[in-house]
């Protein structure tokens, strides 16, 4: 398409994707607050009309961006996961890996505690966050019922994990990289041992999360 002789922006439309990607990612760092439509299409280097060809206004942007980050950052991870690791010791694995990595969606992360914020006066939001913690305590949970638990003690195993990683997230935020590597290793090697009752053979972390293309949050 054409560029104005002034150097203005091109009149382009970007993918729906792009504009939920890109929000998600702002909520993180803006507040769901702070989003305000023309801030995003100029920071996308677009026109206001490339958000209006895929949103009717800025209602329903945080409602599909709130969809968005359900499905990739929980549902994709949950899907890929299954699929990849038939040994549940190597899906629990993969789901603590993703979830404690430095990426702005993990539990716990800067994405989530301004959603958890939005879902203090939004019951849409607050009903998406509760759905987003029990699928990630169920994909856990499952896979320690594969390892011989209980559903009750899987699902409360399930739930202390998640408790800790987000806790763990949180704590790590101004930690350097390698502090945190460190304590990424140190707690799989320490909670799974602990939750499955045995020592578990050592695995490089990397390996496990190479061998999926999914990269968002996990267990959600």
């Amino acid at each position: 398409m054409s560029e104005a002789s002034n150097g203005s922006k091109k009149r382009i439309r970007l993918s729906k994707d792009i504009w939920l990607k890109h929000t998600l990612r702002k909520i993180g760092e803006v507040g769901v607050a702070g989003i305000q439509i023309e801030s995003l299409a100029k920071e996308l280097n677009v026109t206001k009309g490339s958000f209006y060809w895929h949103f009717h206004d800025r209602e329903t942007l945080l409602y599909e961006t709130l969809s968005y980050w359900y499905n990739s950052a929980t549902k994709a991870i949950g899907l890929a996961g299954k699929s990849a690791f038939d040994d549940p010791l190597d899906r629990l694995r993969y789901f603590y890996t993703l979830a404690l990595n430095r990426r702005h969606d993990v539990p716990g992360g800067s994405v989530e505690r301004a959603l958890q914020e939005w879902a203090r006066v939004s019951e849409i939001a607050a009903e998406t966050t509760r759905r987003v913690d029990q699928d990630r305590i169920s994909l856990i949970a499952d896979a320690y019922i594969e390892l011989g638990k209980s559903e009750i003690q899987a699902h409360q195993t399930a739930t202390m994990a998640l408790a800790q990683i987000i806790g763990l997230n949180i704590l790590s935020r101004s930690q350097a990289n390698r502090c945190h590597a460190d304590g990424t290793k140190a707690f799989l090697a320490a909670y799974l041992s602990a939750t499955v009752g045995r020592e578990l053979p050592k695995k490089d972390s990397n390996n496990t999360n190479s061998n999926t293309g999914a990269t968002a949050s996990t267990a959600g």
